[in-house]
């Protein structure tokens, strides 16, 4: 299959106060990168998705200083040629608008070509307002309140899922979102302090999705999600909510053997429905 992944960087920090990266966007495409069978080309390079750019591109200008989601792909090889001639070929099979409130390059070429149904459209602002295009096409929306739409979400990367689980050595992981910011210079410092601690704090901020969700999960820790239970039923479709529910619990009521079965549990949840590559195929089982 030929994807025609538009997305646009300027757009994106234009938008966004000057960061260039947008979780959803760059992980689900990442994701479709990682799947065999697919071609994928990104419009604009997701410049800080390519390896080769590392020492290139200001931190300042990545939200959560870059950790999870930048810089996991080896080299930028992709053609981008005569995308305006492919396009009016039909050369890709299917166009996913990564970003559809930043970015709708091409789309008055696009939508007279091909059919509503070959278009997608992926939102993953924290805001539940909807965008009018979702009439005409699939709409894949991050904070979803009803089953108008199609539910999506963020995931993890397989290679940023741990291979080393630290003994537990610590209650709650230093990072308490609100109070203090990104206090980790560096990403493998701040996973590791998931991966020695019993739970992570996480909750709902401009959104209920959220990457620290995902990368508490991912080294080997137990969320302690303030206020899931007020989650919207179709957002946050990905997570086991009511096992999320009961682990929280045993912060409360502390029981050692239970608390080791849930993780565990979890933790190959997240192996086997949390990565970017089972989030692409979650799109892709729309075509």
């Amino acid at each position: 299959m030929k994807i025609l992944y538009i997305t646009n960087h300027n757009n994106i920090a234009q938008i966004s106060g000057g960061y260039i990266n947008d979780y959803l966007n760059d992980i689900l495409f990442y994701g479709l990168h990682e799947l065999e069978n697919i071609e994928v080309v990104d419009s604009t390079p997701i410049i800080h998705l390519y390896k080769e750019n590392q020492n290139k591109i200001p931190p300042q200008s990545l939200w959560g200083k870059g950790f999870s989601t930048t810089y996991l792909i080896d080299k930028d090889n992709i053609d981008r040629s005569y995308l305006k001639e492919k396009i009016e070929d039909r050369y890709f099979d299917l166009i996913i608008y990564g970003t559809i409130n930043r970015c709708l390059d091409y789309y008055d070429i696009i939508s007279k070509i091909y059919p509503p149904n070959k278009i997608f459209l992926i939102d993953g602002d924290d805001s539940t307002n909807i965008h009018p295009l979702s009439a005409k096409h699939p709409y894949f929306k991050r904070e979803l309140t009803d089953n108008s739409h199609i539910s999506i979400h963020f995931a993890i990367p397989e290679c940023k899922i741990t291979k080393n689980k630290l003994d537990k050595t610590q209650e709650y992981g230093h990072i308490i979102p609100g109070q203090g910011g990104y206090i980790f210079e560096n990403e493998q410092h701040y996973y590791d302090d998931y991966n020695k601690s019993y739970f992570g704090v996480t909750m709902k901020k401009a959104g209920w999705d959220c990457m620290r969700h995902y990368e508490i999960l991912a080294n080997n820790c137990i969320p302690y999600f303030i206020d899931l239970e007020s989650c919207p039923k179709y957002t946050l479709t990905n997570l086991p909510k009511e096992l999320l529910l009961e682990a929280r619990e045993l912060a409360n009521n502390f029981e050692e053997q239970k608390y080791f079965s849930i993780l565990d549990e979890l933790f190959e949840y997240t192996k086997n429905n949390l990565t970017t590559k089972a989030l692409a195929k979650h799109v892709l089982s729309y075509v």
